[in-house]
């Protein structure tokens, strides 16, 4: 196994482009988020999804309205809890497998609530993103999210400071895409990681 980098941080921190950036410069990127949607997509899921969040998450073509399923699935710890246990398990297989895949060559782990996965043992860096509250809650103003919605998420998961503390290194993200690839240049340099 290679370089593993793990990315911390709260929501709409920029997880996402950091691993865009990376796998740019030859950084093999797992996404969690392109791996739930699959996994949501499976019959057996959407049924399971409907049964417990309700049948109006599906549209009449059978597809999952992602927007109604959040706002049900962030209401409360339990709903959270129930739809993690309804997608993480099959999520965490693909990405076991992508990491299997990618042999010794680096890769970064865009993985909302990495710190509590059991995939956790195979990061061997840990990225922690800082980025101001202004900055994320006008990310996910961006997104179309109500006004609420990034701290209603962010409270579902680990605190920004226990994820903070759990960090070998910390990537500032308050600027502009120039300013972190630069940022994300001199971190891949730090690692070890040719660009």
């Amino acid at each position: 196994m290679g370089v593993v980098i793990g990315l911390l941080g709260g929501v709409a921190s920029g997880k996402s482009t950091v691993a865009r950036l990376m796998a740019r410069r030859g950084v093999v990127p797992v996404d969690a988020d392109a791996l739930a949607r699959e996994v949501v997509a499976e019959p057996e899921v959407l049924a399971a999804l409907a049964e417990r969040f309700g049948a109006d998450v599906l549209d009449a073509e059978g597809r999952l309205d992602r927007a109604l399923l959040a706002d049900r699935a962030f209401s409360s710890d339990a709903a959270t809890a129930d739809l993690n246990a309804l997608v993480h398990p099959a999520v965490r297989e693909r990405i076991a497998a992508e990491l299997d895949a990618a042999g010794d060559r680096p890769v970064v782990l865009d993985v909302p609530l990495l710190l509590d996965s059991p995939l956790a043992d195979r990061v061997t860096h840990w990225v922690f993103l800082e980025t101001t509250a202004a900055v994320r809650d006008a990310r996910a103003a961006d997104r179309d999210w109500a006004p609420d919605e990034r701290a209603r998420r962010e409270a579902r998961q680990a605190a920004l400071a226990e994820k903070r503390a759990a960090a070998d290194h910390v990537l500032e993200n308050n600027g502009d895409i120039e300013d972190l690839g630069r940022r994300v240049d001199a971190l891949l340099g730090e690692l070890g990681v040719p660009i």
